[in-house]
């Protein structure tokens, strides 16, 4: 019984290798078997490949990959860098606030001084003012004095001019003018009044030395040949 499965068992071993002698042959003939090609496979029959594939697949998956990075502390080197850093810019930002005050009250001093020269100019023109005014004054007084001496000493005829040309220009000084003369020289001036024109101006002139309290002479133009009518 043995004997015959040990003979059928050879056989068909005999025939395997036969047949696989043929294949082999076959695909050596074509050039699909080469000697590289017959390394790896007597390499997969031994079993290296496995091997080889077993440690590949373990040194992945012994690999961890790389975890995220820890920030570490910082050292007392760096604490006290950082420390040092951050007193120097406080003092810059002090010094800084210094400055800026101290040209705050430069500023606050100059503006200041403006001002001061400001008011001292304005009082000083204020009172050139004054004292130009006064001179002017002076000098119209004086003025107003020697003309009042050359009035009192024309012509009727002569007064009534320079006092009717007064008027058109300023009247005011017509009207000081009058006030300053004696009523006997201001009736012989008024007496020269004759065109409608120049009563009409006497009549103002009248109204307005009466305004300013000079009533008599108002009553005076009342005996100049009655032309105070107008």
């Amino acid at each position: 019984m043995f004997r015959k499965l040990y003979g059928f068992v050879a056989t068909l071993a005999l025939a395997a290798v036969l047949a696989g002698g043929g294949f082999a042959g076959y695909l050596r003939a074509t050039g699909r078997l080469t000697g590289s090609r017959l390394e790896k496979i007597a390499a997969v029959l031994r079993g290296e490949l496995d091997e080889a594939g077993a440690k590949t697949d373990t040194g992945g998956t012994d690999v961890m990959p790389a975890a995220a990075e820890v920030p570490r502390a910082p050292t007392e080197e760096e604490v006290r860098q950082l420390r040092r850093r951050e007193h120097l810019e406080m003092l810059e930002a002090e010094r800084a606030a210094r400055d800026l005050e101290a040209q705050r009250r430069l500023l606050d001093q100059a503006l200041q001084h403006v001002m001061q020269e400001h008011e001292r100019l304005v009082t000083e023109r204020t009172e050139f003012t004054k004292q130009r005014e006064k001179i002017k004054e002076v000098a119209r007084d004086e003025g107003f004095q020697k003309e009042l001496e050359i009035v009192v000493n024309l012509q009727p005829r002569q007064a009534k001019e320079h006092v009717l040309r007064t008027w058109q220009k300023q009247p005011a000084d017509a009207i000081r003018l009058l006030n300053a003369l004696d009523e006997a020289t201001v009736k012989r001036i008024f007496d020269q009044f004759r065109t409608p024109e120049e009563l009409k101006i006497q009549t103002d002139l009248l109204e307005q030395i009466r305004l300013q309290g000079m009533d008599s002479y108002a009553r005076t133009s009342g005996t100049a040949d009655g032309s105070s009518a107008p």
